[in-house]
């Protein structure tokens, strides 16, 4: 406000000294009683200034800060720099949504290299408030079901197998959500896919949980699982490592070597960056090893 004000009164000194005469004095004088006023009208300048258009402005500086930020965020969490990322996002504004959904995406990452238990447990149950606290906040945004969907999943699979069983319906229900609200992204339809695996490869004493929970037990086919993992693929190749694994262990399960031994094979020369790719890789190449 400061700076607008210097100007106009600059221009008008210019036009003041350049051609005196009474009545510019006069707006002199008015110009002067104005200068603390919330709303300025120049007319003889051809300006005008509001206190509500100053709001808007710095309002949009803020959200164009505040987009660059979680943007560095992102980028941040991309690169699988993810205690950097956690560090980064606990400099800005901790009751924004945005920012909670991604500092439990990142926490979740950072529980998969913690080797401690115990120090693991803790990362996952406080990734999963920050998720539930963003899902509270905005209910209409794929980001926050997916990662409520994964976190719920992990948080209760903390309290054994009954515990996690018991919440399969919920988190398959954000997981449809996810897809319903961005039908175009991959890592919504992968963990779709790892869902349906998980059921159809649940064993007897698991499907026995499951059925004195529920009056129908959720099921699913490898069929069903593979589906959702070549959709994934589809939307955008080679943006998961995991993905072509478990297109490879859907083949396997259905019996068709010729199309697993492609997929575990791809998925066992995987250029390694992070905790997941080392794990795919790994398995893949134990599971090509039994492929004949």
């Amino acid at each position: 406000m400061a700076r607008m004000y210097n100007f106009a009164f600059i221009a008008f000194i210019r036009r003041l000294t350049s051609s005196p005469n009474r009545s510019l004095v006069q707006q002199f004088k008015f110009f002067k009683s104005l200068q603390y006023r919330p709303i300025f009208y120049f007319a003889f300048l051809g300006v005008s200034f509001s206190k509500k258009e100053d709001i808007r402005g710095i309002e949009n500086i803020k959200m164009s800060e505040i987009k660059a930020s979680l943007e560095q965020a992102d980028v941040l969490f991309e690169e699988n720099k993810f205690q950097e990322t956690v560090n980064f996002l606990k400099t800005l504004d901790q009751s924004s949504a945005e920012v909670q959904w991604r500092l439990a995406r990142a926490l979740f990452k950072l529980s998969g290299t913690e080797s401690n238990s115990s120090e693991k447990s803790e990362i996952i149950k406080t990734a999963y408030e920050h998720v539930k606290e963003a899902l509270e906040k905005d209910d209409n945004n794929f980001a926050i079901h997916k990662w409520y969907a994964i976190l719920l999943d992990a948080r209760s699979n903390l309290d054994g197998i009954k515990a996690r069983v018991t919440q399969l319906e919920t988190v398959k229900s954000h997981m449809i959500r996810a897809i319903e609200l961005n039908p175009n992204d991959s890592t919504s339809r992968y963990i779709l896919g790892e869902f349906y695996f998980g059921l159809a490869s649940l064993s007897w004493y698991e499907k026995k949980i499951v059925s004195t929970l529920f009056a129908k037990p959720p099921d699913a086919t490898y069929e069903e699982a593979l589906e959702h993992f070549l959709k994934a693929e589809e939307l955008k190749a080679d943006f998961y490592s995991m993905n072509k694994l478990m297109m490879g262990k859907c083949y396997l399960a259905l019996k068709n070597n010729e199309k697993a031994k492609e997929f575990l094979t791809k998925a066992s020369e995987i250029q390694v960056q992070n905790e997941d790719d080392r794990k795919c890789k790994e398995e893949a190449t134990k599971l090509l090893s039994k492929v004949k």
